[in-house]
């Protein structure tokens, strides 16, 4: 089955499972109140379901009640769902509805990792146990419906300095007072020749990164580039600065 084939299937969902048994697949809980109730599905009925890890599976209901759902694996496909560049985005920390926009943009647009960052003038320095498990769901639900294959994965949040000495292949420094170089400006030939297809981009807060944060982000050798004349809601750089890549890279 090739991509235009899978992508037709609008019905999809994400299963973190061994295919041990391919003649006993159980589906979760939180999933039959959508098979029984949403979707109506019925026994023989197909759903489409992938693991995260390039792996797609035709699904036959073998079993639908209120309490359980069951099925059989009737076909297996590989898909390739991803970028051919890894892009980790390093997003300082804001307000959760502008966090969880950034998630489940940058899912959908094929980020491969979230580094939670705390600068100088972040308003929020923490990140509850809750609000981890709801920023996962959303990039679960948005791998589902943007047909990913593999799920983004948010990282242990990480002080500024430490995300610039540890961040690794082309690393984008977003800063409103750049002049000189634009994002535009970046060439897959520097990608290809230096940094083997990886790219580290970094957002500031709401209130922009410090006169120090940029002095540090200078001396690490991050580059620093403008996303253009105007100044840009946080997470509409991060749309923005990553789309940017994506356009020009890929």
């Amino acid at each position: 089955m090739n991509h235009n084939e899978i992508i037709k299937n609008e019905i999809r969902f994400y299963l973190d499972f061994p295919v041990t048994d391919r003649n006993n697949i159980q589906f979760p809980k939180h999933l039959i109140h959508q098979f029984t109730n949403v979707l109506k599905r019925k026994k023989g009925d197909s759903i489409f379901v992938f693991n995260g890890k390039f792996k797609e599976y035709k699904v036959i209901l073998d079993e639908v009640s209120k309490f359980e759902v069951k099925g059989h694996i009737e076909e297996e496909y590989n898909y390739n769902g991803e970028l051919d560049i890894n892009i980790t985005l390093y997003q300082s920390l804001v307000e959760p509805s502008r966090m969880e926009m950034i998630i489940q943009k940058c899912t959908e647009l094929g980020v491969k990792y979230i580094v939670p960052v705390i600068s100088e003038k972040c308003k929020f320095k923490f990140i509850s146990e809750n609000k981890l498990k709801r920023w996962k769901n959303i990039v679960i639900e948005t791998s589902e419906q943007s047909f990913r294959s593999v799920l983004l994965d948010i990282k242990e949040i990480m002080n500024f300095k430490d995300a610039c000495l540890h961040s690794e292949g082309l690393r984008i420094f977003c800063n409103e007072f750049e002049v000189k170089n634009n994002i535009n400006l970046i060439t897959n030939t520097v990608l290809e020749s230096k940094f083997n297809g990886n790219v580290s981009i970094f957002v500031g807060p709401v209130s922009g990164y410090s006169a120090n944060e940029i002095l540090l982000a200078k001396k690490c050798d991050l580059k620093s580039v403008s996303l253009g004349k105007r100044i840009l809601r946080t997470e509409t750089a991060a749309i923005v600065s990553v789309a940017n890549v994506i356009n020009q890279l890929t």
